[in-house]
Protein backbone atom coordinates (compact mmCIF):
# COMPACT_ATOMS: atom_id res chain seq x y z
CA UNK A 1 0.00 0.00 0.00
CA UNK A 2 2.91 2.46 0.23
CA UNK A 3 2.26 5.23 -1.95
CA UNK A 4 -0.90 4.18 -3.48
CA UNK A 5 -2.21 7.06 -5.31
CA UNK A 6 -5.71 8.22 -4.48
CA UNK A 7 -6.05 11.97 -6.04
CA UNK A 8 -3.50 14.37 -7.08
CA UNK A 9 -1.05 14.85 -4.24
CA UNK A 10 -2.28 12.14 -2.00
CA UNK A 11 -1.28 8.83 -1.39
CA UNK A 12 -2.35 6.03 0.88
CA UNK A 13 0.02 4.88 3.66
CA UNK A 14 0.10 2.42 6.39
CA UNK A 15 0.34 4.63 9.44
CA UNK A 16 3.70 4.54 11.59
CA UNK A 17 4.26 5.37 15.64
CA UNK A 18 5.19 8.64 15.01
CA UNK A 19 2.20 9.46 12.93
CA UNK A 20 0.63 9.88 16.24
CA UNK A 21 0.39 14.01 16.31
CA UNK A 22 -0.80 14.22 12.92
CA UNK A 23 -3.17 11.51 13.12
CA UNK A 24 -4.23 13.34 16.95
CA UNK A 25 -4.81 17.09 14.75
CA UNK A 26 -6.82 15.83 12.02
CA UNK A 27 -9.72 13.72 14.96
CA UNK A 28 -9.82 16.74 16.62
CA UNK A 29 -10.04 19.23 13.35
CA UNK A 30 -12.80 16.76 11.96
CA UNK A 31 -14.82 16.53 15.19
CA UNK A 32 -14.91 20.23 15.37
CA UNK A 33 -16.19 20.66 11.49
CA UNK A 34 -18.67 17.49 11.44
CA UNK A 35 -20.47 18.04 15.16
CA UNK A 36 -21.39 21.39 15.67
CA UNK A 37 -25.08 21.10 16.64
CA UNK A 38 -24.60 17.53 17.07
CA UNK A 39 -22.20 17.70 19.82
CA UNK A 40 -22.70 20.52 22.84
CA UNK A 41 -19.90 23.27 22.42
CA UNK A 42 -18.43 22.66 25.00
CA UNK A 43 -17.21 19.21 24.11
CA UNK A 44 -15.69 20.03 20.86
CA UNK A 45 -13.71 23.18 22.29
CA UNK A 46 -12.67 20.51 25.14
CA UNK A 47 -11.15 18.61 22.48
CA UNK A 48 -7.67 17.99 23.33
CA UNK A 49 -4.76 17.47 20.28
CA UNK A 50 -2.35 16.01 23.34
CA UNK A 51 -5.16 13.65 24.92
CA UNK A 52 -5.52 12.18 21.27
CA UNK A 53 -1.91 12.10 20.17
CA UNK A 54 -1.42 9.59 23.84
CA UNK A 55 -4.39 7.61 22.67
CA UNK A 56 -2.98 7.06 18.90
CA UNK A 57 0.24 6.62 20.45
CA UNK A 58 -1.24 3.91 22.10
CA UNK A 59 -3.13 2.44 19.25
CA UNK A 60 -0.80 2.76 17.04
CA UNK A 61 1.89 0.31 18.98
CA UNK A 62 -1.14 -2.26 19.24
CA UNK A 63 -0.64 -4.83 16.34
CA UNK A 64 -3.98 -6.09 16.34
CA UNK A 65 -5.44 -2.09 15.16
CA UNK A 66 -5.00 -1.32 11.31
CA UNK A 67 -4.19 1.73 10.62
CA UNK A 68 -4.07 3.64 7.17
CA UNK A 69 -3.36 7.70 6.81
CA UNK A 70 -4.07 9.99 3.91
CA UNK A 71 -1.06 11.74 2.90
CA UNK A 72 -1.05 15.04 0.74
CA UNK A 73 2.42 16.77 0.94
CA UNK A 74 3.88 14.70 3.20
CA UNK A 75 1.46 15.90 5.66
CA UNK A 76 -1.51 13.63 7.18
CA UNK A 77 -4.79 14.44 5.56
CA UNK A 78 -6.75 11.50 7.22
CA UNK A 79 -6.87 8.31 8.81
CA UNK A 80 -8.75 5.18 8.96
CA UNK A 81 -8.63 2.12 11.36
CA UNK A 82 -9.47 -0.88 11.88
CA UNK A 83 -9.55 -3.84 14.09
CA UNK A 84 -11.21 -6.02 16.00
CA UNK A 85 -15.20 -5.42 16.78
CA UNK A 86 -15.34 -4.33 20.49
CA UNK A 87 -19.29 -5.87 21.19
CA UNK A 88 -19.17 -8.71 23.55
CA UNK A 89 -22.16 -9.71 21.12
CA UNK A 90 -20.19 -10.54 18.27
CA UNK A 91 -17.88 -13.22 17.18
CA UNK A 92 -14.31 -13.53 16.43
CA UNK A 93 -14.14 -13.47 12.44
CA UNK A 94 -15.92 -9.87 12.72
CA UNK A 95 -13.88 -6.53 12.42
CA UNK A 96 -14.42 -2.71 13.62
CA UNK A 97 -13.93 -0.10 11.15
CA UNK A 98 -13.40 2.22 14.49
CA UNK A 99 -11.99 5.22 13.24
CA UNK A 100 -12.48 7.25 9.27
CA UNK A 101 -11.54 11.08 9.75
CA UNK A 102 -10.56 13.33 7.11
CA UNK A 103 -9.39 17.25 7.54
CA UNK A 104 -12.33 19.27 6.49
CA UNK A 105 -10.76 20.92 3.49
CA UNK A 106 -10.18 17.72 1.83
CA UNK A 107 -13.95 16.53 2.36
CA UNK A 108 -15.43 15.32 -0.98
CA UNK A 109 -12.61 14.68 -2.95
CA UNK A 110 -12.76 10.39 -2.70
CA UNK A 111 -10.05 10.46 -0.03
CA UNK A 112 -12.72 9.15 2.58
CA UNK A 113 -14.33 6.35 -0.20
CA UNK A 114 -10.38 5.24 -0.48
CA UNK A 115 -9.85 5.31 3.16
CA UNK A 116 -12.39 3.59 3.97
CA UNK A 117 -11.62 0.70 1.34
CA UNK A 118 -8.25 0.52 2.37
CA UNK A 119 -8.96 -0.41 6.26
CA UNK A 120 -11.58 -3.03 5.34
CA UNK A 121 -9.05 -4.58 2.57
CA UNK A 122 -6.88 -4.88 5.76
CA UNK A 123 -9.18 -6.93 7.81
CA UNK A 124 -10.06 -9.12 4.59
CA UNK A 125 -6.85 -9.64 5.11
CA UNK A 126 -6.68 -10.70 8.17
CA UNK A 127 -9.07 -12.64 7.80
CA UNK A 128 -12.38 -10.83 9.01
CA UNK A 129 -15.73 -12.04 6.88
CA UNK A 130 -17.72 -9.30 8.17
CA UNK A 131 -17.50 -5.75 9.47
CA UNK A 132 -19.55 -3.47 12.22
CA UNK A 133 -19.25 0.78 12.72
CA UNK A 134 -20.67 2.90 14.97
CA UNK A 135 -22.18 5.97 14.09
CA UNK A 136 -24.22 8.62 15.49
CA UNK A 137 -27.81 8.90 14.64
CA UNK A 138 -28.11 12.73 13.91
CA UNK A 139 -25.00 12.44 11.34
CA UNK A 140 -26.77 12.48 8.11
CA UNK A 141 -23.63 13.15 6.73
CA UNK A 142 -21.93 9.75 7.43
CA UNK A 143 -25.33 8.18 6.73
CA UNK A 144 -25.34 9.05 3.43
CA UNK A 145 -21.84 7.88 3.20
CA UNK A 146 -22.19 4.66 4.58
CA UNK A 147 -25.07 3.61 3.06
CA UNK A 148 -23.60 4.53 -0.44
CA UNK A 149 -20.61 1.88 0.85
CA UNK A 150 -22.92 -1.05 1.35
CA UNK A 151 -23.83 -0.74 4.76
CA UNK A 152 -27.21 -1.21 7.01
CA UNK A 153 -28.20 -0.92 10.56
CA UNK A 154 -28.71 -3.80 12.52
CA UNK A 155 -30.96 -2.34 15.07
CA UNK A 156 -28.23 -2.41 18.16
CA UNK A 157 -28.19 1.01 19.94
CA UNK A 158 -25.47 2.84 22.15
CA UNK A 159 -26.38 5.24 24.53
CA UNK A 160 -24.23 7.98 25.40
CA UNK A 161 -23.29 11.02 27.31
CA UNK A 162 -21.73 13.85 25.95
CA UNK A 163 -21.25 16.95 28.00
CA UNK A 164 -24.70 16.26 29.65
CA UNK A 165 -26.40 15.58 26.38
CA UNK A 166 -27.81 11.75 26.00
CA UNK A 167 -27.02 10.61 22.41
CA UNK A 168 -27.50 7.91 20.41
CA UNK A 169 -25.61 5.85 18.15
CA UNK A 170 -26.54 3.06 15.70
CA UNK A 171 -24.76 0.15 14.96
CA UNK A 172 -24.42 -0.80 11.14
CA UNK A 173 -22.35 -4.25 9.85
CA UNK A 174 -21.21 -5.69 6.54
CA UNK A 175 -20.47 -8.50 4.81
CA UNK A 176 -16.20 -8.01 3.79
CA UNK A 177 -15.67 -9.81 0.60
CA UNK A 178 -12.36 -11.46 -0.45
CA UNK A 179 -10.72 -7.67 -1.18
CA UNK A 180 -12.68 -6.02 1.67
CA UNK A 181 -14.52 -3.87 -0.29
CA UNK A 182 -17.75 -5.85 -1.39
CA UNK A 183 -17.23 -6.62 -5.10
CA UNK A 184 -16.91 -10.19 -4.74
CA UNK A 185 -19.52 -11.91 -1.43
CA UNK A 186 -19.49 -8.65 -0.38
CA UNK A 187 -22.81 -6.56 0.87
CA UNK A 188 -24.84 -6.44 3.61
CA UNK A 189 -25.23 -8.18 6.54
CA UNK A 190 -28.45 -10.03 7.74
CA UNK A 191 -29.55 -7.76 10.62
CA UNK A 192 -28.42 -9.20 14.16
CA UNK A 193 -30.78 -9.20 17.24
CA UNK A 194 -32.26 -5.98 18.84
CA UNK A 195 -30.70 -4.24 21.41
CA UNK A 196 -28.90 -1.51 23.48
CA UNK A 197 -25.34 -1.29 24.74
CA UNK A 198 -25.02 1.62 27.59
CA UNK A 199 -21.28 2.91 27.48
CA UNK A 200 -19.30 5.93 29.04
CA UNK A 201 -18.74 8.82 26.42
CA UNK A 202 -15.76 7.81 23.93
CA UNK A 203 -13.87 11.36 22.81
Amino acid sequence: MAGSPVATGVTLRHARVGDAAAIAAVHVASWRAAYPGLLPPAVLDGLSVDRRTATWARILVDRRQLVVVAEEDRAVVGVGHAGPARDADLGPTTGQLATLYLAPGTWGAGIGRALHDAALARLATAGYDSAVVWMLSTNERARRFYDRQGWARDRVLRVQQFGGRVVIDHRLSRALGPDGDGAEGGGRTAPGPGGQIFSRPSQ
